[in-house]
């Protein structure tokens, strides 16, 4: 029998994960599976169908590997909409953050709710709940007529476990006030109750119990993903920032005051009796498993092999990875991938080595506009799929002229719902303390004299591309 008391889900956008940790922050045990995505045009959506069947298989296969968890937390990727009837089944498929169709909404509720006083500087955007509510109002009115709960990716797996609908806190900031609601035409959207990040939801269904083999366990709230993964990753100084890398970006820095920028490229959300000042990408590991499917054609090997042979700034070539539009700090769905500079000489050694730096460069991009803003960043964690290529790590060392710092695990959205749990349950007093147990630096990489001023000019021709484009990125 393990002593794993932790159970953490963590559904991504192209996975799902189960992790097991005992109270110490230990890793017991871990199981994952991929997950399907219909993508057309415009629509980008999920089957909760197989969410479901999926997340079953996992818990049995935690059973049989003898988990029996006293604790157990989810969290989703950003979005992941659906809509549920009385009973609990889903009456559309899961909507993702990339799916276009609520654009017009998110204009409609920028123009209300951004001049309200309650007005907290937070940018909308197309993956929030109100604008994906009204799309499909819109679209759907007698889907929407029978819906009892609409709830994001984590929402629904908290509901799958116990049967209680609800919002997370980081996404019940963007619900904004009654009154806003009321303004935006909205009478009781059924979002669900809105549950602090460490309260417990409820206990397990029977029938998922059973499927786990214990008889009961507590089903703790966290937040969607990347949310979870800065819980996890120990920020607790003013400068410290966090980047989460993975099939997108997301860089948060904590700061002492709110920072609400004039333009709304980043914005801040309360986080550990501070702030959380954000940015986030729309696409990064997702373009570079493009670019080496459809460019490159290259495993992961052959890309470094093709990386061996590159140099700093890749012989002039750039790459916009706004391959799903582009969040920070463009905000606009409607952009798209670029590359630029080729030339009759340019070589598959010189396009590598411009994917790489370009998923670099659109987060230098995020953290120029942070530093705009009166934030400074002192030193960065890395975290996700992306932390593990050493190259890219050092790139973003010599864009952000910072130490730049890696995990021994890079898997920090589970961490994260591990710490939630562990302090939750008691065996630690507090987030910062947990993260201590939970997590382990590995490496650290410096900004290279050698290699820092070839980088520094490929990003400014990144940013000049990028304003240069621009305008031509619409619907």
């Amino acid at each position: 029998m393990s002593n794993a008391d932790l159970l953490a889900i963590d559904l991504g956008t192209q996975s799902i994960r189960l992790t097991a940790f005992d109270r110490s922050g230990q890793k017991q045990w871990n199981w994952s599976a991929l997950v399907d995505s219909h993508i057309h045009g415009d629509i980008f959506e999920q089957s909760t169908e197989q969410w479901g069947a999926l997340l079953l298989q996992g818990l049995c296969e935690a059973r049989i590997a003898g988990i029996r968890p006293k604790a157990i937390a989810a969290a989703g990727p950003l979005a992941g909409y659906v809509a549920l009837d009385s009973e609990g089944h889903a009456l559309c498929p899961a909507v993702m953050y990339t799916d276009r169709r609520s654009a017009p909404e998110a204009k409609f509720v920028e123009a209300i709710a951004l001049v309200q006083p309650d007005d907290s500087g937070l940018r909308v955007h197309i993956a929030d709940p109100i604008p994906q509510w009204l799309r499909l109002c819109r679209e759907f009115p007698e889907v929407a007529e029978k819906t009892a709960y609409f709830l994001d990716a984590t929402g629904w797996i908290n509901f799958f476990l116990t049967g209680q609908g609800t919002v997370n806190a980081f996404t019940g900031l963007r619900l904004y006030t009654s009154e806003t609601q009321r303004l935006l035409g909205l009478k009781n959207p059924p979002f669900g109750k809105i549950t602090p990040v460490g309260q417990a939801i409820g206990t397990l269904r029977p029938s998922i119990a059973q499927a786990l083999g214990v008889d009961s366990a507590q089903v703790i709230s966290a937040t969607f993903d990347s949310k979870c993964a800065y819980l996890g990753s120990g920020l607790s100084t003013p400068g410290q920032a966090t980047e989460i890398s993975g099939t997108v970006s997301s860089l948060g820095v904590l700061s002492h005051k709110h920072i609400q920028d004039k333009t709304r490229r980043i914005y801040s959300v309360p986080f550990l009796n501070a702030y959380l000042v954000r940015g986030s990408t729309a696409a990064a590991g997702s373009s570079l498993e493009w670019a080496m499917q459809n460019l490159l054609q290259c495993n992961l090997a052959e890309l470094d092999a093709f990386l061996a042979r590159s140099q700093p700034g890749a012989n002039g070539i750039c790459f916009l990875p706004y391959l799903a539009g582009e969040r920070t700090p463009l905000w606009n769905p409607w952009a798209s991938g670029s590359l630029l500079g080729l030339r009759l000489e340019t070589t598959k050694s010189d396009i590598a080595r411009a994917v790489i730096e370009g998923l670099a460069f659109s987060v230098g991009h995020i953290a120029t506009v942070v530093a705009e803003c009166g934030v400074c960043i002192d030193e960065v964690f890395l975290a996700g799929g992306l932390a593990r290529n050493d190259l890219l790590c050092q790139i973003k060392a010599d864009v952000w002229n910072v130490p730049v710092k890696t995990f021994r695990d890079h898997e920090l959205t589970s961490i994260g719902l591990g710490v939630i749990m562990a302090v939750s349950m008691g065996y630690f007093k507090d987030i910062p303390e947990a993260t201590q147990s939970f997590t382990k630096v590995e490496k650290e990489f410096t900004p290279n004299a050698n290699t820092q001023k070839v980088h520094l000019e490929a990003f400014k021709r990144y940013q000049e591309y990028s304003k240069a484009l621009a305008p031509l990125y619409t619907s």
